[in-house]
């Protein structure tokens, strides 16, 4: 292995026309501007003759059509083999859709705009790649309390209910608390150039995307993240999320602009103290296509879109979501798997919103002493629930193109991912 490190970050604005339909929540709002831009942001790491690329798209969602053709673009023109090149959303509640969802077919779908994504995710893998130099890397971590919360609830009648629908029919039942954890790590992954200045800024957290609920375009959180490290670090620094395990979690109060200064300020802590390490580190990636059977389609479901307690109006989008379902006639996505590693570090994505006890699950069972699962990666099933949340029921587990996978698909995804950070940790992958 060569002891040098390359690293190459770039960013490329991928917003769409002001008007165009935001997604991230049962029915369409319409865009009356930008608050800040949507971006695809790229970084290659090249070391001992291998490279990898990941990308971060400001989307709630792509489905794999999309990413599958980004990718090969990509690989096309920059030589890295396509399977070392892997991506995810960042699941920005105030961004475009990108596929027909909730009770319509187009789901306010801008084609022609959806169209030029591929292009443009490819733009910036070239410029990343272009733009490597010689890097050292620090691993670091911190922890952010304050913003997160479980937004399912347990009660005594065995139902789990979201928080945002609590007071419609469960005040006479005890509640049991929370019905599962958090996980406020921080991970961090910087890499210097020569001259001591951050390339680029990898960061890792559990917290789903959806504190900006406002009428105009914004990558969220991370948006905010990435405006208060450039601050700090300046301009020529390219921040990247990876979304954690956060399907089950929300913020609890405070807003996007809130939560990202928090974060923030854990992240320019740990790097305050940074000690960048000289040398190359080893470089994997790994992709697994697999079939995830969905949930029982022909079951009756009106007691659990009852239960879970949405408003009527909202109840009837979820028998429409069904019949759209039944009449498609498909049980079963073949989807992709990602893992890819950098040094000591270990990651895992999955094609859909993952419940944070199964993000604790990889963390807890991958050979790497450090892992970080990433959501929303390869393709989108929607939400990939825990087979406790599945018999307790609740919005996640209600039967709809945002919710796919069965518990049982799920595990079987979440186990694929171990064995391909195993294959990574032994060094049984190829080297791209």
């Amino acid at each position: 292995m060569s002891n040098e490190l390359f690293v190459g970050a770039a960013e490329v604005d991928i917003t769409p026309p002001i008007g165009t339909a935001l997604a991230g929540s049962l029915t369409p709002r319409t865009s009356v501007g930008v608050e800040d831009p949507l971006t695809a942001k790229a970084i290659v790491v090249e070391s001992g003759g291998a490279r990898i690329a990941y990308v971060l798209l400001d989307l709630i969602k792509l489905y794999r059509a999309e990413g599958d053709e980004a990718v090969a673009l990509a690989a096309e023109r920059t030589g890295i083999a396509p399977d070392h090149i892997a991506w995810a959303a960042s699941h920005t509640h105030t961004g475009p859709y990108t596929g027909a969802i909730f009770g319509s077919e187009e789901g306010g779908v801008d084609r022609e705009w959806l169209a030029t994504v591929p292009a443009k995710f490819a733009e910036a893998v070239a410029r990343a790649d272009a733009s490597k130099r010689p890097a050292r890397m620090s691993r670091l971590r911190g922890y952010c309390h304050s913003v997160a919360h479980n937004r399912r609830l347990r009660f005594k009648d065995g139902r789990e209910i979201n928080t945002w629908l609590l007071h419609s029919g469960e005040d006479e039942v005890q509640c049991l608390g929370s019905a599962g954890p958090v996980d406020p790590e921080v991970g961090v992954l910087c890499f210097d150039g020569d001259d001591g200045a951050p390339i680029a800024v990898l960061w890792h957290f559990t917290l789903h995307t959806n504190s900006n609920f406002g009428p105009r375009f914004s990558a969220d959180y991370p948006g905010v993240v990435a405006s208060r490290l450039r601050e700090r670090l300046g301009l020529g620094v390219v921040p990247i999320f990876l979304p954690g395990a956060f399907a089950d979690l929300n913020t609890p109060g405070p807003r996007h602009r809130e939560v990202g200064d928090r974060l923030a300020e854990v992240i320019l802590r740990q790097l305050d103290g940074r000690k960048p390490r000289d040398g190359g580190v080893p470089l994997g990636a790994l992709k697994r296509e697999v079939a995830v059977p969905y949930r029982d389609l022909t079951a009756d479901q009106e007691k659990r879109i009852r239960d879970s307690q949405w408003p009527p109006a909202s109840q009837e989008i979820f028998r429409r979501e069904l019949e759209i379902m039944r009449a498609q006639g498909i049980t079963e996505a073949k989807t992709v798997l990602q893992a890819w590693r950098i040094g000591e570090v270990g990651f895992a994505s999955l094609p859909g919103e993952l419940f944070v006890e199964w993000g604790l699950k990889i963390k807890a069972e991958s050979p790497f002493p450090w892992t970080y699962p990433v959501e929303l990666g390869g393709d989108y099933l929607g939400y990939l629930v825990t087979h406790q949340a599945w018999r307790a029921g609740g919005y996640e587990s209600l039967i709809a193109r945002s919710a796919r996978p069965s518990p049982e698909g799920v595990a079987m995804m979440v186990d694929n991912a171990l064995d391909m950070l195993r294959c990574l940790w032994t060094g049984e992958h190829s080297r791209g």
